[in-house]
């Protein structure tokens, strides 16, 4: 014999039965009557009028209280419950709106994650990097932070003069002077930067007032109504023993009179033992200034210069190769001497 067990709902449907037979095991020739038993129990309740009985009583059970409620609180009642209901939906939609925004800022953070792996990172070449198209522009991008940090530096504003100088910023320049002068009024680079500025302010035809007011007012206190040849003559009279000062005389001397070429090159080529600073950074620099024509076309003088400095410096290999080369040496080259003396064994 057959037992089936069956398992109710809450709604009164058939959730599961249990079947068993009794004393034997339980066979495959059994199996054939479970299945119109199985179909019986998903298409019809176990018992609907019970259920519907149970739901009504609960239905009453939950209305009691307020059956009893004065008019007066029964309205509180129903006020108090349509807060609460009113309470829960704004909640629910808090909680809606929030896991939205979560949503789009996950989608947000996706889609920009995905936008950045597609980008194809640009190639560093070194050339490209070096070349810009706007060179003075991006001479003072660096120059601005110098300015800030380093203005107790008088190299800061003597590289700022030759920013400025290129851009034609005549207001700029002197202020790169006042600030220079400061710091060093005798320096050697000052004085360049001092002539080359008188020389474009007196060649200016067309000076706006308010500027050329200022630039008058100003100037008067570094040239004292001079010229700027007769600034460079005491400025050479002055530092006739220094060769570094020698130098920015002479470039200055000839920049102001081609025709003084001689007398230019001879103040940094006459040179002996009463002269200052000549050194082989110094001397590398009066070997620039020849080559580079700031002294004018002196091949001549300059391999004689050449062969003085081997016989002031004879173990610095930068004028040994630059003699060998036929040509001036670079700050870039400069070899202490004193590295190429043999060593002790």
């Amino acid at each position: 014999m057959l037992v089936v067990v069956f398992h109710k709902a809450g709604g009164g449907h058939v959730l599961a039965c249990h079947v068993s037979k009794e004393g034997q095991e339980f066979g495959n020739s059994d199996s054939s009557c479970l299945l119109p038993l199985v179909v019986f129990c998903l298409a019809f309740p176990y018992s609907t009028a019970r259920s519907k009985q149970k739901r009504k009583k609960l239905k009453e059970a939950k209305d009691a209280p307020r059956a009893n409620m004065a008019p007066a609180e029964l309205k509180k009642y129903r006020n108090k419950q349509r807060k609460a209901r009113k309470r829960a939906e704004v909640e629910k939609e808090k909680q809606t709106a929030a896991q939205e925004k979560r949503e789009q800022h996950i989608k947000s953070r996706q889609q920009q994650d995905g936008e950045a792996d597609g980008v194809k990172e640009e190639e560093l070449v070194p050339e490209k990097l070096a070349k810009t198209e706007d060179s003075l522009g991006q001479a003072i991008r660096f120059l601005r932070p110098l300015q800030n940090l380093a203005s107790e530096r008088i190299e800061t504003h003597l590289l700022a003069f030759e920013i400025y100088i290129r851009k034609d910023k005549l207001l700029l320049m002197l202020q790169s002077i006042k600030r220079a002068w400061l710091i060093d009024p005798n320096h050697p680079k000052l004085h360049s930067n001092l002539i080359r500025f008188c020389n474009i302010v007196s060649n200016r035809k067309e000076i706006p007032a308010p500027v050329k007011t200022v630039l008058e007012q100003e100037m008067e206190r570094f040239y004292k109504q001079k010229s700027a040849h007769e600034l460079n003559e005491e400025f050479l009279a002055q530092f006739s023993n220094s060769m570094p000062h020698l130098l920015q005389g002479a470039r200055m001397k000839y920049c102001l009179d081609k025709q003084s070429q001689e007398k230019a090159i001879s103040y940094v080529t006459n040179f002996n033992n009463q002269i200052k600073g000549v050194t082989i950074q110094n001397c590398i620099e009066v070997l620039e200034a020849m080559r580079n024509g700031d002294l004018g076309s002196c091949d001549k003088e300059m391999a004689s210069f050449l062969t003085k400095c081997q016989e002031l410096f004879p173990y610095a290999t930068v004028f040994r190769q630059a003699h060998e080369n036929n040509v001036g040496p670079t700050t870039n080259s400069v070899a202490n001497h004193v590295d190429s003396l043999p060593k002790e064994e």
